[in-house]
């Protein structure tokens, strides 16, 4: 960060999204040129040789053959010394300098964890054990409600600015309006925020001492803020909905999912992409995207040639 403030280039907020953003690097040599370090804690493939039957044994042996394995791994003889090490963690994990926010237990036989398989990509011969979210207090300044791609309005904060875990948080989730309600939590409110797995931040309630009187009600949406069509709320859903199937927001978030990597997968199109062609009247549903025309889209701003054989 001295060097890029030197350069008077922006400034990496914390060290976690930047170890991402250097590995997603397609020029290798900027790679090379960031500070990384790791710790290696598994063998993925040995040829010519065997594994140490328990997992303590191969990190030794990793070490042993000169990779960085982390000084912090401790053996346990059961689960009441985890526990312990759980609670010596929640106080040592901001004396240390790189990011934790829990620790992984592992079975030590490893012919018998591994015989436990998989859910998904998830190993059940391992748990993590996450820490508390952190918290920090910060100001509510105002709501905004995004509409989803099946018409749910969701309320977000608008927040001032509050640094937790080396990340600045401006926004936070609200969940829906019923815990709104349930919270009483208002707009000019101090709140406290936390941030769920150290990842998404949300608004845990209001500290209502610190009121002064000036705070306002969150009022429940009666129309879409999208489309200006009223909104209904179905007899036992805490969901408030848009009906409009001509919501444009609807519409960006709808092709924004399915040109998503977990659908269709198609590159070089998100939210601006799908926001802008809805604007400029190029598409009005999903299927529309397969009838666009080369010369319709570099007739757009920003889309050269490249961008548009890209896409």
């Amino acid at each position: 960060n001295a060097d890029r403030a030197a350069a008077g280039e922006p400034l990496y907020m914390n060290p976690r999204n930047t170890a991402a953003g250097s590995l997603r690097q397609l020029d290798p040599t900027k790679t090379a040129e960031r500070p990384l370090r790791l710790y290696c804690y598994d063998v993925v493939a040995i040829e010519g040789g065997s594994l140490p039957d328990h997992q303590w044994d191969r990190l030794a042996w990793l070490a042993g053959l000169g990779f960085p394995v982390s000084p912090d791994n401790r053996r346990c003889d059961g689960l009441d010394a985890v526990v312990e090490v759980y609670d010596e963690w929640i106080e040592r994990r901001n004396r240390i300098n790189y990011e934790v926010d829990g620790v992984v237990v592992k079975i030590n036989d490893r012919d018998l964890a591994d015989s436990l398989g998989f859910v998904g990509k998830d190993p059940r011969g391992a748990i993590a054990l996450k820490f508390p979210a952190r918290e920090k207090t910060t100001r509510l300044i105002g709501v905004q409600v995004n509409v989803g791609r099946t018409g749910v309005l969701a309320p977000n904060a608008v927040l001032e600015p509050v640094e937790i875990g080396g990340t600045t948080v401006r926004n936070a989730t609200l969940h829906n309006f019923d815990e709104i309600a349930r919270k009483d939590i208002r707009i000019g409110d101090r709140v406290i925020v936390k941030r769920a797995g150290d990842v998404i931040p949300y608004i845990v309630g209001p500290i209502v001492d610190a009121r002064d009187g000036s705070e306002r009600p969150i009022e429940r949406p009666a129309i879409c803020p999208a489309c200006g069509e009223p909104v209904v709320q179905l007899p036992g859903e805490v969901a408030i909905y848009c009906e409009n199937a001509a919501c444009p927001e609807q519409l960006i978030r709808r092709v924004e999912y399915f040109v998503s990597r977990g659908a269709m997968d198609i590159g070089s199109f998100g939210t601006q992409t799908a926001a802008l062609l809805f604007e400029k009247g190029l598409i009005q549903d999903v299927a529309d995207i397969y009838t666009l025309r080369r010369e319709d889209l570099l007739s757009l701003e920003g889309f050269k040639d490249r961008k548009v054989d890209n896409l």
